[in-house]
Protein backbone atom coordinates (compact mmCIF):
# COMPACT_ATOMS: atom_id res chain seq x y z
CA UNK A 1 0.00 0.00 0.00
CA UNK A 2 2.84 2.42 0.80
CA UNK A 3 4.01 2.21 -2.80
CA UNK A 4 0.73 3.68 -4.01
CA UNK A 5 0.85 7.37 -4.93
CA UNK A 6 -2.42 8.27 -3.21
CA UNK A 7 -1.22 6.73 0.07
CA UNK A 8 2.05 8.66 -0.12
CA UNK A 9 0.18 11.91 -0.77
CA UNK A 10 -2.06 11.14 2.19
CA UNK A 11 0.91 10.79 4.53
CA UNK A 12 2.56 13.94 3.17
CA UNK A 13 -0.44 16.17 3.71
CA UNK A 14 -1.14 14.42 7.01
CA UNK A 15 2.28 15.40 8.33
CA UNK A 16 1.88 18.98 7.04
CA UNK A 17 -1.56 19.46 8.58
CA UNK A 18 -0.55 17.78 11.85
CA UNK A 19 2.37 20.18 12.23
CA UNK A 20 0.28 23.19 11.20
CA UNK A 21 -2.65 22.48 13.52
CA UNK A 22 -0.31 21.63 16.41
CA UNK A 23 1.50 24.97 16.17
CA UNK A 24 -1.77 26.85 16.34
CA UNK A 25 -3.11 24.48 18.98
CA UNK A 26 -0.63 25.83 21.54
CA UNK A 27 -1.92 29.39 21.34
CA UNK A 28 -5.57 28.42 20.95
CA UNK A 29 -5.59 26.24 24.06
CA UNK A 30 -3.45 28.55 26.21
CA UNK A 31 -5.64 31.50 25.24
CA UNK A 32 -8.64 29.44 26.42
CA UNK A 33 -10.49 29.80 23.11
CA UNK A 34 -10.64 26.09 22.24
CA UNK A 35 -14.23 26.37 21.03
CA UNK A 36 -13.20 28.69 18.22
CA UNK A 37 -12.27 25.63 16.16
CA UNK A 38 -15.88 24.42 16.21
CA UNK A 39 -17.21 27.82 15.22
CA UNK A 40 -14.78 28.20 12.33
CA UNK A 41 -15.30 24.61 11.15
CA UNK A 42 -19.04 25.08 10.84
CA UNK A 43 -18.49 28.47 9.24
CA UNK A 44 -16.30 26.64 6.71
CA UNK A 45 -19.16 24.25 6.02
CA UNK A 46 -21.39 27.21 5.18
CA UNK A 47 -18.66 28.64 2.96
CA UNK A 48 -18.17 25.35 1.13
CA UNK A 49 -21.91 25.05 0.61
CA UNK A 50 -21.97 28.59 -0.84
CA UNK A 51 -19.10 27.75 -3.19
CA UNK A 52 -20.81 24.61 -4.48
CA UNK A 53 -24.13 26.44 -4.77
CA UNK A 54 -22.60 29.24 -6.83
CA UNK A 55 -20.63 26.67 -8.85
CA UNK A 56 -17.36 28.47 -8.09
CA UNK A 57 -14.13 27.18 -6.51
CA UNK A 58 -15.53 25.91 -3.18
CA UNK A 59 -12.30 26.03 -1.15
CA UNK A 60 -11.57 29.62 -2.19
CA UNK A 61 -15.11 30.73 -1.33
CA UNK A 62 -14.92 28.83 1.95
CA UNK A 63 -11.57 30.45 2.68
CA UNK A 64 -13.01 33.93 2.26
CA UNK A 65 -16.04 33.09 4.39
CA UNK A 66 -13.86 31.59 7.14
CA UNK A 67 -11.58 34.64 7.24
CA UNK A 68 -14.62 36.89 7.64
CA UNK A 69 -16.05 34.49 10.22
CA UNK A 70 -12.80 34.43 12.20
CA UNK A 71 -12.77 38.23 12.27
CA UNK A 72 -16.40 38.28 13.39
CA UNK A 73 -15.88 35.66 16.11
CA UNK A 74 -12.77 37.40 17.44
CA UNK A 75 -14.46 40.78 17.47
CA UNK A 76 -17.45 39.34 19.31
CA UNK A 77 -15.20 37.55 21.81
CA UNK A 78 -13.25 40.76 22.51
CA UNK A 79 -16.47 42.63 23.09
CA UNK A 80 -17.70 42.91 26.66
CA UNK A 81 -21.32 42.66 25.48
CA UNK A 82 -21.19 38.97 24.61
CA UNK A 83 -19.35 36.00 26.12
CA UNK A 84 -16.81 34.02 24.13
CA UNK A 85 -18.78 30.76 24.04
CA UNK A 86 -21.93 32.60 22.96
CA UNK A 87 -20.03 34.29 20.11
CA UNK A 88 -18.73 30.94 18.90
CA UNK A 89 -22.20 29.40 19.18
CA UNK A 90 -23.73 32.13 17.03
CA UNK A 91 -21.30 31.61 14.15
CA UNK A 92 -21.46 27.83 14.55
CA UNK A 93 -25.22 27.83 14.16
CA UNK A 94 -25.09 30.38 11.33
CA UNK A 95 -22.59 28.33 9.32
CA UNK A 96 -24.36 25.02 9.87
CA UNK A 97 -27.84 26.39 9.16
CA UNK A 98 -26.80 28.27 6.02
CA UNK A 99 -24.97 25.20 4.72
CA UNK A 100 -28.00 22.98 5.23
CA UNK A 101 -30.32 25.52 3.57
CA UNK A 102 -28.06 25.82 0.51
CA UNK A 103 -27.75 22.05 0.39
CA UNK A 104 -31.51 21.65 0.33
CA UNK A 105 -31.95 24.41 -2.29
CA UNK A 106 -29.43 22.78 -4.60
CA UNK A 107 -30.84 19.29 -3.97
CA UNK A 108 -27.30 18.17 -3.24
CA UNK A 109 -24.03 19.43 -4.67
CA UNK A 110 -23.01 16.37 -6.63
CA UNK A 111 -20.20 15.71 -4.13
CA UNK A 112 -19.71 13.08 -1.44
CA UNK A 113 -21.10 14.83 1.61
CA UNK A 114 -19.65 12.18 3.92
CA UNK A 115 -16.09 12.90 2.75
CA UNK A 116 -16.75 16.62 3.19
CA UNK A 117 -17.95 16.18 6.77
CA UNK A 118 -15.57 13.45 7.92
CA UNK A 119 -12.61 13.75 5.55
CA UNK A 120 -11.19 11.62 2.77
CA UNK A 121 -7.43 11.90 3.01
CA UNK A 122 -6.79 9.23 0.38
CA UNK A 123 -8.30 11.50 -2.29
CA UNK A 124 -5.89 14.38 -1.63
CA UNK A 125 -4.38 16.03 -4.72
CA UNK A 126 -0.95 17.57 -5.30
CA UNK A 127 -2.54 21.03 -5.41
CA UNK A 128 -3.99 20.57 -1.93
CA UNK A 129 -0.53 19.60 -0.64
CA UNK A 130 0.91 22.74 -2.22
CA UNK A 131 -1.72 24.97 -0.58
CA UNK A 132 -1.16 23.29 2.78
CA UNK A 133 2.59 23.96 2.48
CA UNK A 134 1.92 27.63 1.74
CA UNK A 135 -0.27 27.98 4.82
CA UNK A 136 2.30 26.16 6.96
CA UNK A 137 5.04 28.45 5.67
CA UNK A 138 2.99 31.56 6.43
CA UNK A 139 2.18 30.29 9.93
CA UNK A 140 5.81 29.43 10.72
CA UNK A 141 6.93 32.85 9.50
CA UNK A 142 4.34 34.64 11.62
CA UNK A 143 5.22 32.68 14.78
CA UNK A 144 8.96 33.16 14.19
CA UNK A 145 8.60 36.93 13.74
CA UNK A 146 6.20 37.56 16.63
CA UNK A 147 6.91 34.70 19.05
CA UNK A 148 7.68 36.90 22.06
CA UNK A 149 4.62 39.08 21.49
CA UNK A 150 2.41 36.02 21.03
CA UNK A 151 3.61 34.47 24.27
CA UNK A 152 3.30 37.73 26.20
CA UNK A 153 -0.23 38.48 24.99
CA UNK A 154 -1.26 34.86 25.56
CA UNK A 155 -0.28 34.70 29.22
CA UNK A 156 -0.88 38.27 30.36
CA UNK A 157 -2.92 40.36 27.95
CA UNK A 158 -3.35 43.26 30.39
CA UNK A 159 0.39 43.62 30.97
CA UNK A 160 1.06 43.16 27.27
CA UNK A 161 -1.28 46.06 26.48
CA UNK A 162 0.49 48.19 29.08
CA UNK A 163 3.79 47.36 27.37
CA UNK A 164 2.48 48.71 24.07
CA UNK A 165 1.78 45.38 22.38
CA UNK A 166 -1.24 45.44 20.08
CA UNK A 167 -2.89 42.35 21.53
CA UNK A 168 -5.90 42.73 19.24
CA UNK A 169 -3.65 42.19 16.23
CA UNK A 170 -2.45 38.84 17.54
CA UNK A 171 -5.97 37.76 18.51
CA UNK A 172 -7.20 38.38 14.98
CA UNK A 173 -4.08 36.88 13.41
CA UNK A 174 -4.26 33.60 15.32
CA UNK A 175 -7.98 33.35 14.58
CA UNK A 176 -7.48 33.97 10.84
CA UNK A 177 -4.61 31.48 10.65
CA UNK A 178 -6.74 28.90 12.45
CA UNK A 179 -9.55 29.49 9.94
CA UNK A 180 -7.24 29.03 6.96
CA UNK A 181 -5.72 25.94 8.60
CA UNK A 182 -9.21 24.48 8.88
CA UNK A 183 -9.79 24.93 5.15
CA UNK A 184 -6.62 23.07 4.16
CA UNK A 185 -7.28 20.42 6.83
CA UNK A 186 -10.77 19.52 5.65
CA UNK A 187 -9.47 16.68 3.40
CA UNK A 188 -7.83 15.11 6.47
CA UNK A 189 -10.57 14.93 9.09
CA UNK A 190 -13.49 16.80 7.55
CA UNK A 191 -15.52 19.75 8.75
CA UNK A 192 -16.97 18.10 11.85
CA UNK A 193 -13.73 16.77 13.33
CA UNK A 194 -11.16 19.43 12.44
CA UNK A 195 -11.57 21.23 15.77
CA UNK A 196 -10.09 18.16 17.49
CA UNK A 197 -6.76 18.66 15.69
CA UNK A 198 -6.69 22.25 16.93
CA UNK A 199 -7.21 21.23 20.56
CA UNK A 200 -6.03 17.68 21.35
CA UNK A 201 -2.27 18.06 20.68
CA UNK A 202 -1.85 21.04 23.02
CA UNK A 203 -4.12 19.61 25.72
CA UNK A 204 -2.11 16.40 25.63
CA UNK A 205 1.25 18.13 25.86
CA UNK A 206 0.07 20.31 28.76
CA UNK A 207 -0.44 17.15 30.82
CA UNK A 208 3.26 16.25 30.57
CA UNK A 209 5.10 19.54 30.15
CA UNK A 210 6.42 21.83 32.87
CA UNK A 211 7.05 24.91 30.75
CA UNK A 212 5.92 26.67 27.60
CA UNK A 213 9.04 25.50 25.79
CA UNK A 214 8.22 21.86 26.53
CA UNK A 215 4.63 22.45 25.45
CA UNK A 216 5.74 23.93 22.11
CA UNK A 217 8.07 20.97 21.52
CA UNK A 218 5.70 18.19 22.60
CA UNK A 219 2.56 19.50 20.86
CA UNK A 220 3.73 18.85 17.26
CA UNK A 221 5.00 15.42 18.33
CA UNK A 222 1.58 14.41 19.64
CA UNK A 223 -0.10 15.91 16.59
CA UNK A 224 2.14 13.93 14.23
CA UNK A 225 1.61 10.71 16.22
CA UNK A 226 -2.16 11.14 16.08
CA UNK A 227 -2.26 11.69 12.32
CA UNK A 228 0.33 9.08 11.28
CA UNK A 229 -0.88 6.31 13.60
CA UNK A 230 -4.51 7.17 12.86
CA UNK A 231 -3.91 7.04 9.12
CA UNK A 232 -2.11 3.70 9.37
CA UNK A 233 -4.93 2.30 11.51
CA UNK A 234 -7.60 3.56 9.11
CA UNK A 235 -5.86 1.86 6.16
CA UNK A 236 -5.47 -1.43 8.03
CA UNK A 237 -8.99 -1.43 9.50
CA UNK A 238 -10.62 0.18 6.43
CA UNK A 239 -12.29 2.86 8.57
CA UNK A 240 -12.94 6.58 8.08
CA UNK A 241 -9.56 8.32 8.27
CA UNK A 242 -10.74 11.47 10.03
CA UNK A 243 -12.58 9.70 12.82
CA UNK A 244 -9.75 7.21 13.31
CA UNK A 245 -7.19 10.02 13.61
CA UNK A 246 -9.30 11.77 16.25
CA UNK A 247 -9.79 8.52 18.21
CA UNK A 248 -6.04 7.88 18.20
CA UNK A 249 -5.52 11.44 19.44
CA UNK A 250 -7.98 10.82 22.27
CA UNK A 251 -6.19 7.60 23.23
CA UNK A 252 -2.87 9.46 23.37
CA UNK A 253 -4.50 12.18 25.51
CA UNK A 254 -5.90 9.59 27.95
CA UNK A 255 -2.48 7.97 28.17
CA UNK A 256 -0.83 11.33 28.95
CA UNK A 257 -3.52 12.09 31.53
CA UNK A 258 -2.90 8.73 33.20
CA UNK A 259 0.85 9.34 33.31
CA UNK A 260 0.26 12.75 34.89
CA UNK A 261 -1.98 11.28 37.59
CA UNK A 262 0.59 8.60 38.40
CA UNK A 263 3.26 11.29 38.77
CA UNK A 264 1.03 13.36 41.04
CA UNK A 265 0.29 10.36 43.27
CA UNK A 266 3.97 9.49 43.57
CA UNK A 267 4.82 13.05 44.56
CA UNK A 268 2.06 13.10 47.18
CA UNK A 269 3.30 9.90 48.85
Amino acid sequence: MMAQGFVQRAFVIGVIVAFLSSLLSVFIVLRKVSLIGDGLAHTAFGGLALGYYLDLVPLWIAGGVVVLGSIGITRAMRSSKISGDAAVAIFLQLGLASGIVLLSLARGFGVNLESLLFGSILLVSVDQIFYALLVLGATLTFIFLFYKELVYSTFDEVQAKASGIRTWFFDYSVSILAGIAIIVSIPIVGVLLISALLVLPAITSVQLSNSLRQTVILTPIFGLLSVVLGLIASIILDTASGATIVLVGLVIFLFALTVKRIKVRRLSI
